[in-house]
């Protein structure tokens, strides 16, 4: 997909969104853990809260966006990459879930970098700093939830 317009971007943004949305759903319907099933609800209604967000935008709210630095724990930079099972723990759903949440970052951060418009950079950078709010959600619960439990 060529990102030439804002238009594009948010098409582009709402499809990441409501995959993501979709998979949550699926995966909570199918778990069987009652903590990963209600961990993956908890995703769900966050995803569809990004695709509110995001098809409530156009030029003006852009233009006015403030952006206030998610901070950023790293943890997930420490982690491996695993693949979606049904059968996956809590600590692998934060796992999952915040290596996503990077990708999606990095993909609109790197986006930015290879257009010279300014109301396109500021989009990329609005919609990965979202990202980067939902990954230090996740990365908060990781610490919380898994590492203080070692």
């Amino acid at each position: 997909m060529e990102f030439s317009t804002i238009e594009d971007i948010l098409e582009f943004a709402l499809e990441k969104e409501d995959a993501s949305y979709r998979l949550y759903k699926s995966a909570a319907k199918a778990s069987i853990n009652l903590s990963a099933k209600k961990l993956f609800e908890e995703m769900a209604q966050q995803e569809a809260n990004h695709k509110r967000f995001i098809q409530q935008l156009d030029r003006e709210k852009i233009e006015r966006y403030k952006s206030r630095q998610a901070p950023d724990l790293k943890i997930s930079e420490y982690l491996v990459d695993i693949p979606y099972r049904e059968d996956m723990t809590y600590q692998e759903i934060l796992v999952y879930s915040m290596k996503s949440e990077e990708k999606a970052c990095r993909l609109y951060a790197e986006a930015e970098t290879m257009t010279d418009d300014p109301e396109l950079k500021k989009l990329f950078r609005m919609l990965a700093n979202e990202e980067k709010k939902h990954k230090f959600y996740l990365e908060s619960l990781y610490d919380d939830k898994v590492l203080t439990d070692m």
